[in-house]
């Protein structure tokens, strides 16, 4: 509960209390039977000074309220203003961690494909490294080629005789 409204209950308290007893003296007045404006007076009096008291302690208290309420509603006006700006502070420092993040992912794939085509690179010649390392042996056919005509001779003689039937 605010300081507020703890002082607007003991007010609102005192006063009931007050006005109990002024309700009070107010009807012994209406039953007393006076016998002269003197005891009217004298009767009427205190009840008087008592709502006189009781107007003043209602002013002193209601100016007492509206002080306490100016001064939480500028503690509640710094504070909320204080809150906003370091909402704003967080949503820039947010904003350039974004952005930091957002580079650095630009940068993490261009990275990224420079290692892919260095390590396609690197397997292409260490697969033909090995491949020249541990290549099959070479099969070398030497053709003689008077041993070729002379095997082909016989054959290449019999294509171009000219044919009987001509």
């Amino acid at each position: 509960m605010s300081k507020t409204e703890t002082l607007r209950q003991s007010a609102a308290a005192s006063n009931e209390t007050r006005l109990e007893r002024l309700a009070s003296q107010i009807e012994t007045v209406r039953q007393a039977k006076h016998q002269s404006a003197e005891d009217l007076a004298a009767t009427l009096e205190p009840l008087a000074q008592a709502m006189a008291a009781l107007a003043d302690e209602t002013r002193q208290t209601l100016a007492e309220i509206d002080r306490k309420s100016r001064e939480q509603g500028e503690t509640f006006t710094r504070q909320l203003s204080e809150s906003v700006k370091g909402y704003k502070d967080a949503v820039a420092a947010a904003s350039q961690a974004a952005e930091s993040l957002n580079q650095a992912g630009q940068r993490m794939e261009w990275r990224h494909y420079g290692l892919a085509v260095v390590t396609g690179l690197v397997t292409a010649a260490l697969v033909s490294g090995f491949w020249l390392w541990l290549a099959p042996p070479k099969v070398q056919n030497m053709l003689d080629a008077q041993a070729v005509a002379e095997y082909l001779k016989p054959a290449v003689i019999e294509a171009l005789k000219p044919s009987r039937g001509r």
